[in-house]
């Protein structure tokens, strides 16, 4: 597959942040190293803009936020629905979502049945995503469909699902008014 990742060269990132390619080369052999890098300091800089709190209503708020997002950023959506697309980039990215959501202990390394139950809903989720617009299915959705399977598959009360929603699409309007940037 001829990918938007595979088309573009490590002279024009290079040059867009301006260091020499063998010095990018240096440090990043594998531009799948370089955009687990660029996941990874935008993901964490983004989960800094939510406030501690309740887990599965800060989950909730970062996936809103997120698929906010992708969907309203046309570069970023067209990175996103190619990682979907693509088998060996959706690997990677679930991959990476999974090592994040322990390291900054959404999931705990060892609890099997949480990382299992959240890796499922997400997947399922991202082909959502992906389908959305010919599901006619809306952006909001998406994150809903991933928290209730999560939340059902551990065994969370319906009034569990419930509050949860409410309380992360209370602090969603919040951060939306701030919104995300792209860090690179």
């Amino acid at each position: 597959m001829n990918t938007v990742i595979k088309k573009v060269t490590y002279k024009q990132i290079a040059d867009a942040v301006g260091i020499s390619k063998s010095l990018l080369q240096y440090h990043y052999p594998q531009k799948s190293q370089l955009m687990a890098d660029l996941m990874n300091v935008n993901f964490n800089q983004w989960l800094k803009t939510i406030p501690e709190g309740d887990l599965y209503t800060r989950l909730t708020a970062f996936l809103l936020m997120f698929f906010d997002f992708i969907s309203t950023n046309k570069a970023v959506n067209g990175l996103m629905t190619e990682i979907i697309a693509n088998n060996e980039l959706f690997n990677a990215f679930m991959t990476f979502f999974s090592n994040w959501l322990a390291d900054n202990n959404f999931v705990k390394h060892d609890d099997n049945k949480v990382k299992a139950a959240l890796l499922f809903a997400v997947s399922g989720g991202l082909q959502l995503y992906r389908f959305k617009d010919s599901l006619m299915v809306p952006v909001e959705q998406v994150t809903h469909t991933i928290i209730a399977t999560l939340l059902t598959i551990v065994g969370k009360s319906s009034q569990l699902i419930d509050s949860t929603f409410h309380n992360a699409e209370t602090l969603y309007q919040q951060l939306r008014i701030k919104g995300w940037q792209l860090v690179y």
